[in-house]
């Protein structure tokens, strides 16, 4: 029999090889060029970044003082950045996150601790999300601390910059992975395992939604007199990129008090969150194992239902003719039961409406006076 070591090693590069979700795959496509031509699309856009920020900050003759507070701006946007491509990594890797039956049925019968397998996906995923991480700070991550040193050319000043960077952005990471997590992790254990496939799609779809969403949308409170405005604080408290701008500036040497209180919420949520992604996790390996088995997977619906009695109905007093009502029914039951088709919906869409969203946010933001209804 393998050792403990070498099946965990078997183990890793099996799961590393699968950790995206492969219903993504184009037919004869393979994981591993996926996840390279990723981290390499990654890391020229963390170049192009360098390249284009900078000029405002090396050819800058604005006092250190000001030039730092105009910094806040590029600080969100990359802290932003980081937290959606963990998040999105996470949701391409939603179904590779907890057990799944082919891990029950396939490694249960196997002479393999359930420990192993655990070990193995866990670092699977977790090289995954954290390649995803560097690759998109790899240029940025040394460049930009750099430039937005309070301490100027000072030798520790530069090194504590960059230590209080690398500790922000794994930490914008770790919080977008376990809040993800905690999510998944909470319904896998309030629900059967039928109806958690079913809710589990539903999450993902939504989560492509809000993270992309919230990524285009998201309003800019870089000032001094915004983060401070009483009227904006609501607001801050659902934004976590603005929270990690605060833990930066903290680590950074910032005596500001307005990063104070974004800090602590910043080290308080992802606390919060990363408890319960690890304790509902252990309790997924624990039950789902087993619960697998003994639970049949997603079923057809029932269409003696009221919903579904309720549903059709709507669709025939919207669709008179026939035609049109196929459509919109098979299209509709398709997505319910295809992993394949709500994933390319939930990044078609993901993506789609907060392009669309972003191009009218000066209307949603009242920042101008045009009509929406005419053309300029």
């Amino acid at each position: 029999m393998l050792s403990e070591r070498r099946q965990f090693r078997i183990l890793y590069r099996d799961f590393l090889h699968r950790v995206v979700d492969l219903e993504i795959l184009s037919a004869g496509g393979e994981a591993q060029n996926l996840l390279v031509q990723f981290a390499a699309l990654l890391a020229s856009f963390s170049l192009v970044l360098v390249i284009v920020l900078s000029p405002s900050y090396r050819m800058s003759r604005l006092p250190i003082d000001r030039l730092l507070v105009a910094a806040w701006g590029d600080e969100v946007f990359l802290i932003g950045t980081t937290i959606a491509v963990v998040g999105i990594f996470t949701l391409l890797a939603w179904n590779a996150l907890l057990p799944e039956r082919r891990d029950s049925v396939v490694l249960g019968p196997l002479p393999v601790r359930l420990r192993t397998i655990f070990l193995a996906k866990s670092a699977a995923v977790a090289t995954t999300l954290g390649g995803a991480a560097l690759a998109v700070n790899i240029f940025t991550g040394f460049a930009f601390p750099t430039m937005v040193n309070p301490g100027g050319n000072n030798f520790s000043g530069v090194w504590r910059c960059l230590f209080a960077w690398w500790i922000t952005m794994a930490a914008a990471g770790l919080f977008a992975f376990c809040a993800l997590q905690a999510m998944q992790g909470l319904a896998s254990q309030l629900l059967s395992y039928r109806w958690f496939l079913q809710f589990s799609g539903m999450l993902q779809l939504a989560g492509f939604f809000v993270i992309l969403g919230v990524y285009f949308v998201m309003p800019s409170f870089a000032t001094e007199a915004k983060l401070a405005a009483p009227e904006h604080q609501r607001l801050l408290a659902w934004l976590p990129s603005y929270w990690f701008l605060g833990l930066f500036q903290k680590l950074a040497g910032s005596t500001s008090p307005l990063f104070a209180p974004l800090a602590a919420r910043a080290m308080r949520n992802l606390a919060i969150a990363a408890a319960v992604a690890a304790v509902t996790y252990v309790l997924a390996w624990h039950r789902n194992i087993r619960r697998i088995v003994e639970q049949p997977d997603i079923q057809p619906g029932d269409r003696g239902r009221p919903a579904s009695r309720v549903g059709r109905f709507l669709v025939i007093k919207l669709f008179p003719q026939p035609i049109d009502r196929a459509i919109i029914l098979f299209t509709a039951r398709t997505i319910a039961r295809s992993r394949q088709h709500r994933l390319m919906l939930a990044v078609y869409g993901g993506v789609g409406l907060p392009l669309g969203a972003t191009f009218v946010k000066n209307f949603l933001m009242g920042a101008t006076n045009e009509r929406w209804d005419r053309t300029n």
